[in-house]
């Protein structure tokens, strides 16, 4: 079973590392949008993380 799927997966790695190139860059791009408008870089979020009632 394991063998089946580190073979599996070596097949599959390197279609989604070649095919899907594009589409893990525009996720890294999304999150890292996601992430600046949710915390508006680390001034925003130093101000929430001493907010009152939270240590």
């Amino acid at each position: 079973m394991l063998q089946y799927f580190t073979r599996t997966w070596r097949n599959m790695r390197i279609y989604y590392t070649t095919v899907y190139q594009e589409i893990w860059v525009g996720l890294a791009l999304t999150t890292y949008a996601y992430y600046k408008l949710s915390f508006g870089g680390k001034k925003a979020a130093a101000d929430k993380s001493s907010a009152p009632g939270h240590h």
